[in-house]
């Protein structure tokens, strides 16, 4: 979804459809191969969930931020030792699914009760300066989009 397809509607579809189809795609699977690092030397799926959930959690904190505050800071975050620091592969891939599922419902729920003036609140991104709530929903999106490739090319 580029910027200018993004709407609050879009948005909310999409990002309610993601967890669905994310547990279709985990839902056949051995546990070994959600367990299994990547062949290709990246990140497996043991690693990727997690990911995806503690980003999750940064992104429910800015929605939250961005429709109570008044033109919030956004921390950027240096997630590139993340899985050792918080020892991904240690974590529970079931445990961390259902993590997410809840945080999405969380998300979806605020965005689902923003109005069309409160898709266009702002905060400073620490990396790209003045950003909208719709463009942080896209940006979620593209997320999802990213991690459901990842998380397909790591299962083969």
């Amino acid at each position: 979804m580029t910027a200018a397809e993004s709407t609050p509607e879009r948005i909310i579809a999409a990002l309610t459809s993601f967890p669905e189809e994310l547990t279709r795609l985990l839902a056949d699977q051995p546990r070994e191969a959600l367990l299994a690092p990547a062949s290709d030397g990246g990140l497996g799926v043991v690693e990727l969930l997690p990911h995806l959930r503690d980003w999750e959690e940064i992104f429910l904190g800015r929605v939250d931020a961005m429709l109570t505050g008044d033109h919030p800071t956004l921390p950027a975050f240096d997630d590139e030792l993340w899985a050792i620091e918080r020892d991904y592969r240690g974590q529970d891939p079931d445990a961390v699914l259902r993590a997410f599922l809840g945080l999405r419902a969380d998300l979806v729920e605020h965005l689902a009760h923003a109005d069309e003036d409160s898709w266009h609140r702002t905060a400073d991104h620490e990396t790209y300066g003045e950003v909208n709530l719709l463009w942080l929903g896209s940006q979620i999106v593209a997320s999802d989009t990213d991690h459901g490739t990842r998380i397909r090319e790591a299962l083969g």
